[in-house]
């Protein structure tokens, strides 16, 4: 169901609980740390990132004992023409390189079930988080929650992989070491002294790639959002001729995501430069003193053979443990963002419910949809609304069952406000909202949302058709009721000059389709849940005012017995309203009816008639 009606149709499926710092009760706070153990072993998959380990860890180990066993065979059986020796040694070898084949399939197999499965956790916590009925504090533009699903969930499921190699090319050192330890003690002696240094080399050269690629995932993040914004609104930026202003912000934060890519890219390179001339001097240095105690005869030919084959391996275990710092670096830098979503505290306080005898949530105070309820308020006051100039404060009035309640607000933020603590996407810092004598501050947001449909201001059309966008998977809407909606909203004459009616598909944000006839459908969506409340915020202010009389007359009839509250300025809409409430910014509210306060407020005049 589209989310300008806040249903609970709009959530995702059941999930075990994520870590969080939204409040929930019995929810740890999130952190980068906590993100990434969930997506590498929750849903039991620990166990699937174990085998994934263990058989990249045989595999790398079969692979070192493959130039081992190439100098036994040289030493035992080449050198002393054994052929019997020479076909035990082979067979060796044969199964060395199946076991080592067999490892890689079975392991890279449970390796993408874990990067696949963790990565989809990731992105259905961000969605969880993001279509949360108590909403965040600070908003989160689109593009950014677009962003933290695809690319850093990517980045942090991604580290199954890097955790597990990494974990097999320790192992595979670990082999080698032991090896040369055997073949000689100073050579295993040097690369086990030698391959620690080598790894807090790498690590602590890592650390400003962390730094950066955390910036550069924040500034691409930025740039998309600021993308899709202005693609939202491109017809709008063409009306207005604003498209130079438009493109000048993009190509800023287009150009500051580019730096910070090319800062990131600068500093991986450098990473890599590093990386391959510490690991590749430590690794020359090893098949130096190999051949040196080979010329001096303390090694046989085949034992040669194999410290330079192990030599050669080294390389890529030890390029593999050297990456494990640019990889954890991506992770965590991915992760952070991702915690910092999940942390973000609600904008509504999360009720801690009080459990029944069952163990089952109270009742809601709720009506059912195609019922009744009163929505009153009662000195509601908000201290800050976004984008007011000024406080909202001691609002009270009552909507009760078959009335149609118009407000009318001196500044535009505090209709805003109204509408959303009607929602509950905010609570009021003192006073109270209630359905039917109940506090909604008691109330969970989902449970408001199925009687009290409050949509935002922002026309949201979906690709799909007209019913769609209408009745999206709503039990109980017939096409009678679609039809009544449309009707009612006066979006009848739309549909019928499309070709295939209700069936007509409209594209993405419904930009077919022109502003009057968008917020016309959306109007209907809005009627066509029989809400037993429902709040309008300015929703004719796209159509003429021929069609806007008529739509007057269609919400009056269409509501008949269900309590409707109507936060405009348009005379049209308020003159079919029972009564008025006007708030001014710096004096006490008034009410009457809508012909009474033009006559005795002229400040009510000239803000309905200016």
């Amino acid at each position: 169901m589209p989310a300008s009606l806040e249903t609970p149709s709009a959530t995702v499926s059941p999930a075990p609980p994520t870590p969080s710092a939204t409040g929930a009760p019995g929810v740890p706070p999130a952190t980068a740390r906590s993100v990434l153990r969930q997506a590498l072993t929750g849903e039991q998959r620990g166990r699937r990132l174990a085998a994934a380990s263990v058989g990249l860890t045989g595999h790398q180990v079969a692979e070192a004992l493959i130039p081992v066993t190439i100098g036994a065979v040289i030493d035992r059986a080449v050198a002393t023409g054994d052929a019997a020796a020479l076909g035990r040694w082979l067979l060796v070898l044969t199964v060395l390189f199946g076991g080592l084949l067999l490892s890689w399939r079975f392991a890279a197999r449970a390796a993408a079930h874990v990067a696949e499965h963790g990565g989809h956790q990731v992105r259905m916590s961000v969605a969880r988080r993001a279509l949360d009925p108590h909403g965040t504090a600070t908003r989160t533009m689109p593009g950014e929650l677009f962003s933290l699903a695809t690319a850093d969930a990517r980045n942090v499921s991604r580290f199954t992989h890097t955790l597990s190699s990494k974990l097999a090319a320790a192992a595979a050192i670990v082999t080698a070491a032991v090896a040369l330890l055997l073949i000689s003690v100073p050579l295993g002696l040097l690369v086990l002294l030698g391959t620690p240094p080598v790894l807090v080399a790498m690590q602590y050269l890592s650390r400003p790639l962390e730094r950066r690629t955390e910036r550069d995932y924040a500034s691409a993040a930025k740039a998309g959002a600021t993308a899709a914004d202005l693609l939202t609104g491109l017809r709008v930026l063409d009306g207005i001729g604003a498209q130079p202003h438009a493109a000048r912000r993009y190509r800023e934060v287009s150009r500051a995501a580019l730096a910070a890519t090319l800062r990131t890219e600068r500093a991986q390179a450098g990473y890599t430069a590093a990386n391959t001339l510490v690991t590749g001097g430590f690794l020359a240095l090893i098949a130096l003193v190999g051949a040196r105690m080979a010329a001096r005869g303390t090694l046989t030919v085949g034992e040669l053979v194999a410290v330079v084959g192990l030599a050669q391996f080294l390389r890529g275990p030890l390029v593999d443990v050297a990456y494990f710092g640019s990889g954890l670096a991506r992770a965590r830098a991915s992760a952070r963002r991702v915690a910092a979503l999940l942390g973000t505290p609600p904008a509504v306080q999360v009720r801690d419910t009080p459990a029944g005898p069952a163990g089952t949530p109270d009742p809601e105070p709720v009506a059912a949809a195609g019922g009744t309820a009163v929505l009153s308020f009662e000195e509601l006051t908000v201290h800050a609304p976004a984008g007011a100039a000024g406080p909202l404060t001691g609002v009270s009035l009552r909507v009760a069952p078959g009335e149609l309640v118009g407000v009318v607000t001196e500044d535009a933020a505090h209709a805003r406000a109204l509408l959303d603590c009607c929602a509950r996407r905010i609570d009021p810092d003192a006073g109270t909202v209630r359905l039917d004598g109940a506090d909604l501050r008691g109330t969970d947001p989902d449970a408001i949302r199925r009687t009290v449909v409050a949509p935002p201001r922002d026309t949201a059309l979906f690709a799909g058709t007209i019913a769609d966008n209408i009745a999206p998977d709503r039990p109980g809407t017939t096409a009678r009721t679609i039809a009544t909606a449309l009707t009612a909203a006066r979006a009848d004459d739309v549909v019928d000059a499309l070709p295939d009616g209700p069936a007509s598909t409209v594209g993405e944000q419904g930009l077919t389709l022109s502003g009057g006839q968008r917020q016309r459908i959306a109007l209907a969506r809005a009627l066509a849940t029989r809400a037993p409340v429902l709040v309008l915020h300015d929703p004719t202010t796209s159509v003429d005012s021929v069609t806007e009389a008529r739509i007057a007359e269609g919400l009056r009839r269409d509501r008949a017995g269900l309590s409707t509250l109507l936060l405009t300025t348009s005379p049209t809409l308020l003159a079919v309203c029972d009564h008025v409430v006007w708030l001014p910014a710096d004096r006490p509210q008034a009410a009457g009816t809508h012909t009474g306060l033009l006559t005795a407020s002229p400040s009510y005049r000239a803000a309905v008639l200016v």
